[in-house]
């Protein structure tokens, strides 16, 4: 179970590398183009929206995996959670119901790294 586990933790990691990167890289123009945010808006919560992905990406593995503040990796699976729970209310507003699916696959596979890391704690 714990390999399992450990390999979605892999996945989740995988996951959030691409849309944290573009987050952080992408332009304030390419950010409206693609309809993430409107002209007069702030690029300021995308930017840091990406690093806390890109944050994500190590906290899901690294402290679980060389048992340093083993703790972090269920945190930071709740914060995916999190994030995709933000996701899905984003997306339904938009009406872009073509994302849910994904976004609440990934929220599953979060909450299930967050319940087995838990449990494995106490």
């Amino acid at each position: 179970m714990n390999t399992l586990v450990l390999i979605v933790q892999g996945l989740l990691s995988l996951f959030f590398i691409m849309p944290g990167y573009g987050k952080v890289a992408g332009t304030k123009q390419k950010h409206v183009a693609d309809g993430h945010l409107k002209t007069n808006a702030s690029i300021l919560p995308i930017r840091i929206l990406g690093i806390l992905e890109l944050l994500g990406c190590f906290g899901i593995i690294l402290p679980w995996t060389f048992g340093v503040l083993p703790v972090l990796t269920p945190i930071t699976a709740v914060c995916f959670c999190m994030i995709m729970l933000a996701g899905m209310i984003v997306h339904t507003k938009k009406r872009e119901f073509k994302m849910l699916p994904m976004l609440l696959l990934v929220f599953v596979l979060s909450a299930v790294v967050a319940y087995c890391r838990f449990t494995q704690l106490s």
